[in-house]
């Protein structure tokens, strides 16, 4: 019999696996710092001995609420002292209408009986309404004088009681009851309860950075990651680091209020910022 016809050979199979597509690369996390939405250190206005401090290190405090007196006992009385003064001022302004009054009572009868009287008697009746209004205006500039004063007096001492402008947390207490104060003094330090996140992402991302972005910041042992909304961005890079710095507005919830403590050092992760990872090639 003939020879058989020949198969066609398969070409041999590689045994070789394609090469993997690389993963779409992920944007590295950036770092972050917690900062309050306001600090102040809290001074009087006056200068004095402090008595009392009212609040003290993780009190919150309500705006207008008293956080520290200073001893009053010599401004309680100086305002006496201004209050009788006052007193006496009115006195003299009530004493000065009542002679305006008198005197221009009489030049009126005088007046009147002009041509019985002699004229130097309606000279001096006139003259005598001249001075009684020069010593009512006399009186009054007087008794403005003494409200004024009293006005200051009662600042001055309400000045010895140093309230809260705002509410928050006290986070420092610099000095004691019984030491000198005055307005290079600071007693409290206050910070607000709304934070803030403070980070900086390099020049190669800032372009993608824009005013309400989305923030994600990563805070250890807290099983959810804090949202943020960018509000704040610098116009300039910095020279030094070539990082754009920003600021985000944090979203928190009553319950973690008072719980994160400002100068903490966060991870932070914009989403706006993952760049772009290739595409797979299609086969």
């Amino acid at each position: 019999m003939g020879a058989a016809a020949a198969q066609p050979v398969a070409p041999p199979v590689s045994t070789e696996s394609a090469p993997p597509v690389a993963p779409a690369p992920r944007a590295a996390p950036l770092v972050g710092v917690i900062a309050a939405s306001q600090t102040l250190d809290l001074a009087p206005l006056v200068e004095g001995r402090l008595d009392q401090v009212k609040a003290h290190l993780g009190d919150r405090v309500e705006a207008g609420q008293v956080v520290a007196i200073l001893e009053t006992r010599v401004w309680q009385l100086e305002l006496s002292a201004r209050q009788a003064q006052l007193q006496a001022a009115e006195a003299e302004h009530a004493r000065a209408v009542l002679q305006l009054e008198h005197a221009k009572q009489k030049s009126q009868r005088q007046q009147q009986i002009r041509s019985y009287a002699a004229g130097e008697e309606v000279e001096t009746a006139e003259q005598g309404v001249q001075l009684a209004s020069v010593d009512l205006n006399l009186a009054k500039a007087k008794l403005a004088e003494m409200k004024a004063q009293v006005a200051v007096a009662t600042e001055t001492l309400e000045q010895a009681r140093i309230r809260a402008p705002f509410t928050g947390i006290v986070s420092e207490q610099y000095v004691q009851p019984g030491m000198l104060v005055n307005r290079a003094t600071p007693i409290l330090r206050l910070v607000r309860e709304d934070l803030r996140l403070r980070f900086a992402v390099p020049q190669a991302l800032a372009t993608l950075l824009r005013p309400g972005s989305e923030v994600w910041v990563h805070v250890a042992r807290l099983p959810q990651p804090l949202k943020g909304v960018v509000d704040r961005i610098s116009p300039e890079l910095d020279p030094s680091s070539r990082h754009l710095r920003a600021e985000a507005r944090l979203e928190l919830s009553p319950e973690l209020r008072g719980r994160i403590p400002i100068g903490l050092v966060v991870d932070v992760s914009l989403p706006a910022l993952t760049p772009p990872g290739p595409t797979a090639a299609k086969p």
